[in-house]
C-alpha cells in the first residue's frame, strides 16, 4: 500500500507519502500528527450556511463548525443544520448549535447581520 496526501495544516503543503514502512516526507509534528489522523479517523472543518428567518436583503447566514467534525457525521451534521432558522440580528461568532449531536463541536456564525 502507498498512499499520497497533501498536509493542510499550514501554507507549505507536504506531499506526505504513507507505505508499509511508515510515514515520511512531513516537516513537521503537525504533518505527522495529520497524516496519522487522515488514515485513522478523518476529520473536517464544515462550512456551510443558515437560513434567516426574517429576510429583508440576505436570506442566509454563513456559517462554520468551531473544531473539525469526524468526516463520517457531516451528512448527519448539515441534517441538523438544515433544521434551524435564525432570527436577525445575528452576531459574528454567535453560536448555531451548541454541541452538535454530542461532539463537542459547535457551529458558529461566521458573519454579523443586522
Amino acid at each position: 500500500m502507498e498512499k499520497e496526501m497533501i498536509c493542510i495544516c499550514c501554507p507549505r503543503g507536504c506531499h506526505i507519502l504513507v507505505n508499509d514502512q511508515g510515514i515520511f516526507n512531513y516537516s513537521c509534528p503537525r504533518g505527522l500528527q495529520y497524516a496519522k489522523d487522515e488514515l485513522t479517523h478523518p476529520k473536517r472543518v464544515l462550512t456551510t450556511s443558515v437560513k434567516i428567518k426574517n429576510p429583508i436583503d440576505i436570506y442566509v447566514v454563513p456559517c462554520k463548525s468551531d473544531k473539525p467534525l469526524p468526516k463520517e457525521m457531516i451528512f448527519d451534521v448539515l441534517k441538523e443544520i438544515n433544521k434551524v432558522e435564525l432570527t436577525r440580528p445575528i452576531a459574528m461568532h454567535q453560536i448555531v448549535i451548541e454541541n452538535v449531536l454530542n461532539t463537542g463541536v459547535n457551529i458558529v456564525a461566521t458573519k454579523e447581520i443586522k
